[in-house]
């Protein structure tokens, strides 16, 4: 009789491969699990885009009606809520880097109705004044008093804390007209180097 002699794999061999099989097993279960996750990922960000499109019918508005700015010839900005209908504006930073420091502001009347590139305010830097065109027809509802107080806010931030007013526009077609960003932008290139341009009003102060 012959008998086979099988031997035993050394316990360290048998450990290294049950240690392989488990790290085998792990990167399944990992990969099997960002799989998972990847799937349920797509899945919300379909859902999310869905819900997106359907809020405004539920709340009541179109995609459309969202705020926009636009901008004046003589450098005064709005950014106007279409389903509001109103709008909040001040000076743009292109004219406030023009101006230099702002020492002095007179704000519109509370209440007042102004007619589109009309004289609401003047404005009072160390170098130049300036005044302040209504950027639309319509009614003034809100100023911003803290610049009485503080008019270099208007240096700081002159397209959000330094706003000057806020308005009911009485129609939506002066917004249409305005200028929008890139329009706007390309009018600040041309007009860069033109510190006199015919289209800022301001008056520049002579040193005697």
């Amino acid at each position: 009789f012959f008998f086979l002699m099988i031997r035993r794999p050394p316990r360290s061999t048998l450990d290294r491969s049950s240690a392989a099989s488990d790290v085998y097993k792990r990167q399944v279960s990992t990969q099997s699990t960002w799989d998972f996750i990847s799937k349920r990922k797509g899945m919300l960000g379909i859902y999310a885009r869905s819900m997106l499109r359907l809020a405004p019918r539920f709340l009541g508005y179109s995609a459309a009606n969202f705020s926009v700015k636009r901008f004046t010839l003589t450098h005064e900005w709005i950014d106007y809520d279409e389903h509001s209908k109103l709008g909040k504006m001040g000076i743009t930073d292109f004219a406030q880097g023009h101006l230099g420091d702002i020492v002095h502001i007179e704000l519109p009347k509370l209440n007042s109705n102004v007619a589109q590139g009309k004289v609401i305010g003047g404005l009072e830097s160390v170098k130049a004044v300036s005044d302040i065109m209504a950027p639309a027809t319509g009614k003034i509802l809100k100023i911003n008093d803290s610049l009485k107080e503080d008019p270099s806010v208007m240096n700081k931030s002159p397209e959000a804390d330094g706003w000057i007013a806020e308005m009911a526009v009485e129609k939506a077609s002066d917004i249409a007209n305005l200028l929008d960003e890139a329009a706007y932008k390309k009018h600040c290139e041309e007009h860069k180097d033109d510190h006199q341009s015919t289209s800022i009003t301001f008056i520049y102060k002579t040193s005697y």
